[in-house]
């Protein structure tokens, strides 16, 4: 029909035919033009022409995942891979973050769960400003890995979606949720109230996995805050909520204090504006 966009291109890189065949389809599906490749030799030969996505298994003869996730990053940065693998180790998962994996699905999954995590890249990518300021990586001997990214929830979510991959076997749901609520609740107080919802401001999003426990720091460029002098918002809700809507601030205030109930520990920079979370394994 005229008018119509043109479909979106996915590139499909899996050695094994039955699941390939199923991407495929269920892509096809959806109305995407799919070119499915047996391997990563195959898939990097077909980067000469265009593509709006990448989806790539990591074991695969011949050329992997990870060498196809790295050369797609050289030649076309902005496109979005994702990694679909049965395997969920930690060292895995952190080179695919740290070479700019947007998602790391873990097989099975669902139909739903594909064409959701797709669709979600695709928009991202299509809304990226090409000027974006975008880093991930390595700080230290120590093992602390960064993302560096404009103030915006979408780099949140990216680097929460890792941050649940390295956890998954190692804590119950409940467990898993709490770290949830508190990377989310300090990002978004990094993004709205140290760095007043300006995407030009960077937040800082670094995580450290350790035997018993997992470290997540969160930063922005706001100029910080004296967390003794935030008041406790259980003494009087309604106030808070109150004194939120009247500076336009979104619902809710009671995020330092929830947080400071769900993790280990959680501390504070003198300046204010770097927020260190610990959830320990055991």
């Amino acid at each position: 029909m005229d008018g119509e966009a043109p479909a979106k291109r996915v590139l499909v890189a899996e050695d094994d035919l039955r699941i390939r065949t199923v991407l495929s389809r269920f892509l096809k599906g959806a109305g995407y033009e799919v070119v499915a490749c047996v391997n990563g030799r195959e898939a990097i030969e077909s980067l000469g022409a265009p593509f709006d996505l990448v989806l790539t298994d990591i074991n695969m003869p011949e050329v992997g995942g990870e060498e196809l996730l790295r050369e797609v990053k050289r030649r076309t940065p902005h496109v979005p891979v994702i990694v679909l693998t049965a395997r969920s180790e930690p060292e895995l998962i952190t080179e695919c973050f740290k070479h700019d994996a947007y998602r790391y699905l873990v097989k099975p999954f669902t139909k739903e769960d594909l064409l959701s995590v797709v669709e979600a890249a695709l928009v991202e990518a299509a809304s990226r400003d090409p000027s974006d300021e975008v880093r991930i990586e390595s700080l230290d001997e120590e093992g602390w890995v960064e993302l560096t990214a404009p103030s915006r929830q979408e780099y949140l979510d990216r680097f929460q979606d890792f941050c649940d991959r390295l956890i998954d076997s190692r804590l119950d749901d409940r467990a898993k949720n709490e770290l949830k609520i508190a990377v989310q609740e300090m990002g978004q107080n990094a993004i709205e109230w140290g760095n007043q919802l300006q995407a030009d401001r960077l937040i800082r999003l670094s995580y450290k996995l350790e035997a018993e426990r997992i470290l997540i720091r969160i930063a922005d460029e706001g100029e910080g805050f004296n967390r003794e002098s935030v008041p406790d918002p259980t003494n009087d809700p309604i106030a808070m909520i109150e004194k939120r809507e009247e500076l336009g601030k979104r619902p809710g205030g009671f995020g330092i204090h929830l947080v400071g109930k769900v993790m280990d520990n959680m501390t504070y920079n003198t300046r204010g504006n770097v927020v260190t979370l610990e959830k320990r394994f055991v």
